[in-house]
């Protein structure tokens, strides 16, 4: 276990010599004299657009983004009453509002495509620089000329202008280092460079330029194959007829594992237990430009473009015991341990259901796990705009918007056995010589291992000695599957138009038309492999699963080959680890290098060449969505016993989806140069063709807002908006999964089941909000405001399960006559989110000398909604990805030359979702998070500035735990990141 990092000479070194020898680099606290100066007027900047906002909008402003110790914006916006954020490798990075993912990202108020979320709503924000903004508002109540708006929520990213600058040239720029408390041998970067001009009088052009990489630890411990549990049963006895367990997964006989004194209960366990070591690698680019040109006194013309591109390595190695996906009667109480009876589940099996924080495993395999998993994010979006004046009272504008986004993204795997595969019965068949897989593996007992969850990480104990010898571990699977390459283009042009009356009532009115398209291409890579049947006869079969012990043909030869780890050594393939975190055992294991991973075709060409691409018709589609916007929206102000502002108005959208699906065959075979040549189970079967589905739709959307002043400090909003976003494209496009079983008698795979969580025909999300708030804004930047919100959606999301005919087998031949098992996901009643929030701020300036530098922030929100899922009690789930309660606390000093910070944000437990346990429902948890960072700046000069960050100072980390809080299943585990950097300005 390595400990907490702190700054040593390699890293102070890295520092100097970036600020030395970078230049001039650019980032939003750059540009303090552009947009705001210092804590106190970035509060003072994001009040004055609370408080003027025709809605309810919460804003942070360039300094919050770039002077909070966040990383992301979502770990800014986190901030935010209301928001909640979930992370990756300990990043902020999808965004929920009041409790929902259905968020709609806007830039510069008008759509534009992330590649982090090109399927989703959800905002995925991981990918887009915080320096390439100036602002982010958060509009929880839109306008009638809020135009893309989404269900929960807006996000609405602000870019520089170059008419905001002062006039004349302005560069600036930043230059950092960084380490994580685990990863402390790693150095990150992080460079980025402004510079912009402002002739004073009709020109000015802008270009931020920003890099960053990093490597961040991402641990994992307990549960390696998510969403894999079992319920293991005491109780064994003999069919006398068949001869087979009647109650399945059991022991051989009858055991009394809860010494409860008898044989009839369920015990807790899952798959696979383990440790595993990850980190994640992050590099960022991004690119903004803005150009602005007054060409008459009555036309100004602008041009944005804003760039990203994030490459992202997640590197896997861990060390997993299991239960080879065969024999269910491997786990048992620990002597030492305490045994808990949970009672019976509702919807059960009738058994007692028990709980053990310590587990004896009689493992009947351990692996050495390495996984790879790549993904390239790049995204390009324009906006070209012309600003009229046509009189004096009509103004308008028109925009023409192209945006372009992928996400390509990679998987490999391979599966090195420690044990020998005689434990379950897995052997090699090479030329009519049987041999467990991995000969030279441990066996052929179980290997005995104590899975510990009573501490506050997993342990698992290992016997003496094991895993210590190289000759031991033989790789005896790999593939690469559900690669998948995902595109989305976007146009959009629209006019807007404003008509003053000059006597307090505006008019405002447009035209929207959009045309998106999201294209999903998900394919595996199948590699050819020439075994004997059971005649001696040479065949060539086609796998995904590059297993050793896997018949190519029925009774003939295996296809694959196990490589041993001395010789994967010679060809530089081997890594040995000893850290895995807080959960290291002081030993070593070896694994296949991640790193030789990163090109998964290349790796597996190394191993098994002849490697073809096939298609997955079941996971691709391709989803357009056009929609034509009528906006009308007038906004007045006035007086009704006391002062107001208002906008009503009126939105119609026309909307036409086309979904295009692929049809498949049911026979097991693939196509290479122009031969057919049959495929094992795994391969993705044939496309025959496509499936175009087309629908229509129409929406009428009324939304009002106002509000009144109450004082001269003191605002009252009340607001109602309907709403209405489009379905995920993956929840429309994706195809139907059949579930297959092996049938000895006839060599075939038969389809037992399938499920399709992809439909065509589901409607999208509408909902109607109401929101009311009160607001006392008692100095520049001090604030105190209450709010309370609902939101009613009209529409749900919800799987069913019906009943469909049979498919024939993989030979082609139907046999079954009766119907299988299909779940579907459909359009379901909606639920009703509501909650409220309140948010203070000020700056201490009345305290004396020092003392009048201190401020704060702090904002409680509170969100409950009820879901349609029920626990192990049959109690009703709330809504998914939820917390019900939401803290932050801000506490902030400025004064002379010195900035600093220390931010606190709590989010309690939220529901994941419900798992079926052999016929017992449980809900799965994440448990309450706390999150600490703190930042301080000192001003050398005017000019220069150089900073220290720290991020989760008490590295927090997340775990999961079924139904009860001692019943863990895993956890992430995140590091503390320090940051050492200099900005300057010129």
């Amino acid at each position: 276990m390595k400990s907490s990092a702190s700054f040593n000479r390699k890293l102070l070194s890295t520092l100097i010599a970036a600020s030395l020898t970078t230049g001039v680099y650019a980032q939003d606290q750059g540009l303090e004299e552009v947009v705001v100066t210092g804590i106190r007027a970035s509060l003072t900047n994001s009040v004055n657009v609370k408080r003027t906002s025709g809605s309810v909008v919460d804003a942070i402003s360039a300094e919050d983004i770039g002077k909070l110790p966040d990383t992301t914006i979502a770990d800014s916006l986190q901030r935010i009453p209301g928001i909640q954020i979930r992370r990756s490798a300990g990043e902020g990075a999808q965004v929920n509002v009041r409790g929902m993912p259905q968020v709609s990202t806007l830039l510069n108020g008008e759509q534009f495509l992330s590649a982090g979320s090109i399927t989703t709503s959800q905002p995925e924000l991981t990918d887009i620089p915080a320096e390439l903004l100036s602002r982010v508002d958060v509009m929880k109540s839109s306008e009638a000329k809020t135009l893309a708006a989404g269900v929960a929520g807006t996000i609405d990213l602000k870019t520089r202008r170059p008419f905001d600058m002062e006039q004349g040239w302005t560069f600036a720029g930043s230059a950092e280092g960084s380490q994580g408390s685990y990863t402390d041998d790693e150095t990150g970067h992080k460079v980025a460079g402004f510079a912009g001009f402002n002739n004073g009088d009709n020109f000015g052009a802008i270009v931020t330029v920003t890099n960053s990489k990093a490597t961040m630890a991402n641990y994992r411990y307990g549960m390696y194959s998510e969403g894999w549990y079992r319920g293991y049963h005491e109780n064994v006895e003999r069919d006398p007829v068949t001869g087979s367990d009647k109650y399945w997964p059991g022991y051989a006989t009858p055991t009394d594992l809860t010494n409860d004194g008898d044989t009839n209960d369920v015990l807790f366990g899952t798959i696979d237990y383990g440790a595993t070591n990850k980190t994640t690698e992050r590099e960022r680019t991004g690119i903004s430009g803005s150009v602005q040109f007054q060409a008459t006194d009555s036309i100004e013309l602008l041009a944005d473009v804003f760039y990203t591109k994030m490459d992202q390595g997640d590197y896997v190695n861990g060390l997993i015991a299991d239960n080879a996906w065969s024999s269910y009667d491997w786990i048992s109480p620990n002597p030492s341990a305490n045994v808990v009876n949970r009672g019976k589940a509702v919807g059960g099996n009738g058994k007692d259901f028990y709980t053990t924080s310590i587990t004896d495993l009689d493992a009947v395999r351990v692996l050495a796990k390495s996984e790879t998993q790549m993904s390239e994010r790049e995204s390009l979006n324009f906006n070209l705009q012309a600003n009229l004046e046509l009189t004096d009272k009509l103004s308008g504008s028109v925009r023409y918007i192209h945006g372009n986004a992928t996400n390509d993204a990679t998987r490999n795997f391979a599966d090195a056995f420690i044990t020998s595969g005689a434990q379950h019965g897995l052997s090699t068949n090479v030329g009519g010589v049987k041999a467990p897989v991995n000969p030279g593996g441990y066996g052929p007992d179980r290997v005995p291992v104590v899975a510990d969850f009573s501490g506050k990480h997993p342990s698992f104990a290992y016997p003496e000695g094991f895993g210590q010898d190289i000759n031991g571990y033989g790789l005896v699977s790999s593939f690469a599957d559900q690669n998948r390459d995902e595109e989305s283009t976007l146009d959009v042009f629209r006019i807007d138009g404003t008509y003053d009356f000059q006597d307090g009532v505006k008019l405002d009115f447009g035209y929207r038309f959009a045309d998106r398209e999201v294209v999903r291409d998900q394919y595996d890579y199948v590699a050819p492999f020439v075994v004997k049947d059971a005649n001696g006869n040479d065949v060539t079969v086609y796998s995904k699963w590059r297993d050793s012990g896997l018949e190519g043909v029925k009774g003939g030869e295996t296809i694959a080959q196990t490589f041993s780890f001395t010789d994967l050594q010679d060809m530089g393939l081997i890594t040995s680890i000893s850290d895995f975190g807080p959960a290291s055992d002081g030993n070593s294991y070896y694994f296949i290098d991640t790193n030789a991973m990163k090109n998964n075709l290349a790796f597996q060409e190394k191993l098994y060449p002849g490697n073809v691409r096939v298609k997955d018709g079941a996971e691709s589609y391709i989803v357009e969505d056009k929609t034509q916007t009528f906006y009308v929206q007038a906004s007045f102000e006035g007086e009704a016993g006391l002062p107001y502002q208002a906008n009503v108005g009126l939105q119609y959208i026309e909307t036409d989806l086309s979904i295009t699906k692929y049809e498949r065959d049911f026979t097991y075979t693939t196509v290479v140069d122009g031969v057919t040549y049959p495929t094992l189970d795994g391969t993705p079967r044939t496309i025959t063709g496509t499936d175009v589905i087309e629908r229509g739709f129409n929406d009428f959307l009324p939304r009002m807002n106002i509000a009144f002043d109450t004082s001269d400090n003191t605002k009252l909003r009340l607001a109602y908006t309907k709403t209405m976003q489009q379905m995920d494209a993956n929840l429309l496009g994706r195809g139907r999964i059949f579930t297959t079983n092996y049938d000895s008698t006839n060599n075939v795979f038969k389809s037992v089941s399938a499920s399709e969580y992809g439909n065509p025909y589901m409607n999208p999300w509408r909902s109607e909000n109401y929101d009311a708030s009160f607001e006392w804004y008692f100095s520049d930047s001090g604030m105190v405001s209450v709010g309370a919100f609902r939101v009613d959606l009209e529409t749900g999301i919800a799987t069913r399960g019906t009943k469909i005919d049979a498919v024939p087998d993989s030979d082609g031949v139907l046999r079954n006559t009766n119907q299988i098992d299909l779940t579907v996901t459909e359009n379901t009643e909606g639920n009703v989110m509501k909650g409220w929030e309140v948010a203070y701020q000020q700056g201490f300036d009345f305290l004396p000398g020092a003392w009048s530098g201190l401020g704060t922030t702090l904002n409680y929100t509170y969100t409950t909604g009820e879901g349609s899922q029920k626990d192990f009690y049959g109690e009703t789930m709330p809504v998914q990805d939820n917390s019900k309660h939401q803290v932050n606390a801000v506490l902030w000093y400025e004064y002379d030359q010195w900035q600093a910070r220390v931010a606190y944000n709590y989010r309690s437990e939220r529901f994941m979702s419900r798992q079926w346990i052999d016929g017992n429902p449980s809900a799965m948890w994440s448990a309450p998070t706390a999150y600490v960072d703190a930042s301080v700046s000192y001003d050398i000069n005017d000019n220069v500035t150089v900073y220290l960050q720290g991020t989760n100072l008490t590295e927090e980390y997340e775990e999961s735990y079924m139904q009860w809080t001692d019943v863990v299943v895993d956890q992430n585990i995140y590091e503390a990141r320090y940051t050492l950097g200099v900005r300057a300005k010129f």
